[in-house]
């Protein structure tokens, strides 16, 4: 009876692992969509929409780790079926060892899935270089306004004289 438990172990772990990587894809789709948000965003130059961008990334984010935390004992509970050594498993090594047609169909979508990340993962590079221009063209603005304007032309928001300027809270003295 003990060799009949670890297989019923496999069985029973090889039929979760479908359904943990349906999930890990779902919320890799999310992630995609929030990525697109994000960059209509930054081509909109929509500040205000960044928040609730990133509060929608921060939840995709937490529950694709929860999804990993969950896969990861799995795959231990299936590494120590297998007799694998837990610091070298992979989800590929432990799918090459199961002898069956279950472990080919759950290799095919996980690799479905690791094409869904990288692609995921070049969409966020692009809008971080996408940002940076931004961010670069916003501080070579901020420095052409900051050219030192003739001392006492300059009148606070509040219409007192400056004797310093402060960039985009001034305004030129008119005749």
């Amino acid at each position: 009876m003990d060799g009949q438990v670890p297989i019923v172990n496999a069985s029973i772990s090889l039929e979760q692992l479908p359904s943990i990587l349906a999930r890990e894809s779902a919320h890799c789709d999310l992630l995609a969509q929030n990525i697109v948000q994000e960059r209509d965003a930054i081509k909109r130059m929509a500040l205000d929409e960044f928040l609730s961008i990133n509060q929608s990334r921060i939840s995709i984010l937490e529950s694709l780790h929860r999804l990993k935390d969950e896969l990861d004992l799995l795959l231990d509970d299936l590494a120590h079926t297998y007799q694998m050594p837990l610091a070298n498993r992979t989800m590929t090594d432990i799918l090459h060892r199961v002898q069956s047609p279950q472990a080919g169909v759950i290799l095919a979508q996980y690799e479905r899935l690791a094409e869904k990340v990288r692609a995921v993962k070049q969409d966020i590079a692009v809008n971080q270089v996408l940002i940076h221009s931004v961010q670069s063209f916003l501080v070579r603005a901020l420095e052409a306004h900051r050219q030192a304007l003739p001392e006492g032309d300059l009148y606070s928001e509040s219409g007192s004289r400056q004797q310093h300027h402060v960039p985009a809270a001034v305004i030129r003295r008119q005749g």
